[in-house]
């Protein structure tokens, strides 16, 4: 598809997009190995008049399956009208990013940046010291000395509940 066609898309109608957050994440959640999702929004959910939410579920709920499943989410917020407050905190809290344009022209860089930035990805791993196994949450932070690099991971993980 060309830029010229995209260009060309009017979109109509609201948006599920808590509903499709959620239903991506927690496919993904069976997958070994990386799981990612990528979305293209202007981060508002909404219905087909924009009167009321879009969705069934809630952005809490979007946020807590983020942390349940360990998807990491990248957004391209597209337009002029775009929550970027919502965007932020989602890919910030999963260890992705997110980008900002009303250019289509601009879509395939940012589209190119994300697959830059997972081939950049590495994982690190540590055994806890806290052997409590409660399925409560554990905040993580990672830290690096040299200020060249920049890390962007998920703010923690549920412990085992058993």
């Amino acid at each position: 598809v060309s830029h010229r066609h995209i260009q060309r898309y009017v979109a109509r109608g609201g948006t599920a997009l808590y509903d499709g957050l959620v239903d991506s994440m927690v496919r993904l959640s069976d997958v070994p190995g990386r799981r990612v999702v990528v979305v293209m929004t202007d981060g508002r959910d909404e219905n087909a008049t924009s009167t009321g939410p879009g969705s069934t579920r809630t952005w809490e709920d979007v946020l807590a399956t983020a942390r349940s499943t360990g998807a990491t989410v990248y957004a391209i917020g597209f337009g002029t009208n775009v929550d970027v407050g919502r965007l932020v905190e989602l890919t910030s809290l999963s260890g992705g990013e997110a980008y900002f344009t009303n250019d289509v022209s601009e879509l395939g860089e940012h589209y190119q940046r994300i697959v830059d930035d997972l081939h950049r990805r590495y994982v690190l791993a540590y055994t806890s010291t806290n052997a409590n196994r409660n399925g409560g949450w554990r905040a993580v932070g990672i830290k690096t000395t040299d200020p060249a690099l920049k890390v962007r991971s998920s703010d923690g993980y549920f412990a085992p509940a058993q």
